[in-house]
């Protein structure tokens, strides 16, 4: 018990830095954000009134000291107020809530597919890793991890989007789009099967040799070279004695595929203007918006941290000395 208390104190207090670093980040972008939207409203094409401004001078207080504003923050956000967007005149968890469903269908259908290719391909490269069709997956694999999941994006989106005009190049949907009808949802798939297969390359390639180099060490471990001097069945050796031992580690590790998927998701939206997280990032930026900002941050930070201590209590019930070698 004292252990599953450990890690949920550690997340807490990551939680709290995070929260921390969620408020003060953004205003260190000069300038007010107040002032940013007033004098550039034909710009920004927005019709605020100056009820609306007095509004948000009087809850966010931006002329105030910075601790202050830190503390209003705080209470708000221990009474469920997420705050009141600049940008949208709405409030942050609305404009949150109304994207965080496109984003998580995105990263989620990525993440199903991204296990069911890269673990197969990771068990196979690590059993085999001195056939020269394995050193060739492997090296491939390493070369894509190491491309920007915005430049798989953009290379994708010329090929397949605008030479070829397979697939829709911008958006979730054709504007104009009625969802009751029955021909949305094949609409809105076929919109969304050039994103996904794009975050879903861009998780394979971590999760595919996260997996591999698992297999390779679980492969030295005395009680294997014992089972094979042994004279034990190869096929059960590698069943029974390095995948069923390694598999622990690898459902532990599971969070790595989570994280990429997320934040592939934020950079493959702002190429293909989908209506996600990332896009509604990029508005936030772009405007100032520090509420916005702010809480798309604590969303950001709230799934990063859930994730990680669900696979980190995950490790620790199915192997507790693994999880303290890892500490």
């Amino acid at each position: 018990m004292n252990r599953y208390l450990k890690v949920i104190f550690r997340n807490l207090i990551m939680l709290i830095l995070l929260i921390c670093l969620g408020f003060f980040l953004p205003r260190m972008i000069p300038g007010s954000p107040l002032q940013f939207t007033e004098g550039d409203i034909n710009v920004q094409n927005l019709r605020i009134s100056s009820e609306n401004f007095s509004y948000f001078e009087d809850y966010y207080a931006p002329s105030e000291n910075i601790f202050f504003q830190f503390r209003s923050y705080i209470e708000q956000l221990r009474s469920g107020d997420w705050g009141y967007s600049f940008h949208y005149g709405l409030p942050v968890r609305n404009v949150i809530f109304s994207r965080l469903g496109f984003t998580f269908f995105l990263s989620f259908t990525s993440i199903i597919i991204g296990v069911i290719v890269a673990l197969p391909l990771g068990i196979s490269i690590g059993f085999k890793e001195n056939k020269f069709k394995n050193n060739f997956l492997l090296l491939a694999l390493i070369i894509l991890q190491t491309i920007p999941a915005f430049l798989v994006a953009v290379i994708f989106q010329m090929i397949f989007a605008h030479h070829l005009n397979i697939f829709p190049a911008f958006g979730a949907y054709p504007p104009g789009t009625i969802l009751q009808e029955t021909r949305s949802l094949a609409i809105f798939m076929q919109h969304a099967i050039l994103p996904i297969s794009i975050i879903s390359i861009v998780t394979i390639a971590p999760l595919a040799i996260l997996t591999r180099n698992i297999i390779n060490k679980v492969k030295k471990k005395n009680y294997v070279e014992t089972a094979y001097y042994l004279g034990i069945k190869e096929s059960r050796i590698k069943r029974n004695y390095i995948f069923l031992n390694s598999l622990p580690e690898i459902v532990g590790r599971l969070n790595i595929i989570f994280i990429y998927a997320i934040t592939g998701s934020i950079f493959v939206e702002i190429v293909f203007s989908y209506p996600g997280m990332g896009q509604l990032i990029q508005t936030a930026v772009d405007s100032r918006d520090y509420p916005l900002i702010q809480g798309i941050f604590l969303v950001i930070s709230l799934y990063s941290i859930s994730v990680n201590l669900i696979f980190k209590l995950i490790q620790n019930y199915i192997n507790p000395r693994l999880a303290s070698e890892n500490e």
